[in-house]
């Protein structure tokens, strides 16, 4: 009876030392597997970076604040995503197309833009940039499509003759996009003015027009396109210099094939001067529209 005691619990430890030995096996196999799976997957996905994920979904998604014409803006006589017209639309389509994808237009205020490449909501964003020190410390810039320097404020026609230079705005609300380089030229040469920071253009614009501001700060091709579709507005006579006006499109940090492949479009348009003809043609849109 020992005897096989003994045998018996012989061979229930080495049933159990099998079963040990099995489970370590096959659970380290499987959490191998696992992890092996999971870490592939996620490696896969790591290893894929924004422009063969772009590639692969077969669509571009581009954050923009459309109010600001010629270069965003919308056409109330279209929908869906041909509502998005301007300069940049057309660029930044012209590119799409150029990858072999769509373009699909994320609508956003401008100050959230850069916050959609920064988040991964979108996977660039155009919207008439400039390529500010602060801004590159979010992301990252394309090569420049455009020079955009003259700054201006629109200011209401009837009151056009007041504002001769940057002291005549002294005491005055003067308002700029929020987050815009035109925030920059109020604090540079208005310094003496009542900022008021707007999240559209469009808002400006009805200070202006309603007399709750004295004038809004903008890029003269915008304020030409404005003020050419507006007989209520006019530009003041000050232009001001911003320095680092080169238009360029923001991509997020470290996405170098992606803004490579930009740039190499960008060069084709800037060789062929497709930007100038855009623009032209936004421009009358945008009278069109307004008229």
């Amino acid at each position: 009876m020992k005897l096989k005691k003994i045998i018996a619990s012989a061979l229930c430890a080495a049933m159990v030392l099998s079963l040990a030995g099995c489970g370590n096996s096959g659970g380290g196999s499987s959490n191998n597997n696992n992890s092996g799976g999971s870490n592939s997957e996620s490696g896969s996905s790591k290893e894929k970076n924004a422009l063969e994920r772009v590639q692969e979904a077969g669509v571009l998604k581009v954050a923009v604040s459309p109010d600001f014409a010629p270069y965003e803006f919308e056409d109330p006589s279209k929908s869906g995503q041909d509502t998005y017209v301007g300069a940049d639309i057309e660029m930044i389509k012209y590119i799409a197309d150029k990858i072999g994808v769509d373009m699909e237009i994320i609508a956003m205020d401008f100050d959230t833009c850069l916050a959609g490449v920064t988040q991964n909501k979108v996977d660039c964003s155009i919207n008439a940039y400039y390529p500010s020190e602060k801004r590159k410390q979010a992301v990252d810039f394309t090569d420049a499509y455009f020079d955009d320097s003259e700054q201006v404020v629109v200011v209401a026609k009837e009151y056009v003759d007041k504002y001769k230079d940057a002291a005549s705005f002294n005491g005055e609300t003067v308002t700029a996009q929020n987050g815009s380089a035109q925030e920059s030229i109020v604090d540079q040469y208005l310094a003496d003015s009542k900022k008021q920071l707007i999240s559209k253009v469009t808002d400006g614009i009805q200070m202006v027009k309603s007399n709750k501001a004295a004038g809004v700060v903008l890029q003269k091709v915008v304020a030409d396109s404005i003020v050419s579709s507006d007989d209520s507005l006019a530009i003041a006579e000050p232009v001001f210099i911003y320095d680092e006006a080169e238009l360029v499109v923001a991509v997020a940090k470290g996405e170098t094939e992606l803004k490579d492949k930009m740039n190499e479009i960008i060069k084709e348009i800037n060789e062929q001067g497709l930007y100038n003809d855009w623009l032209v043609d936004a421009q009358t849109l945008t009278a069109s529209i307004g008229n």
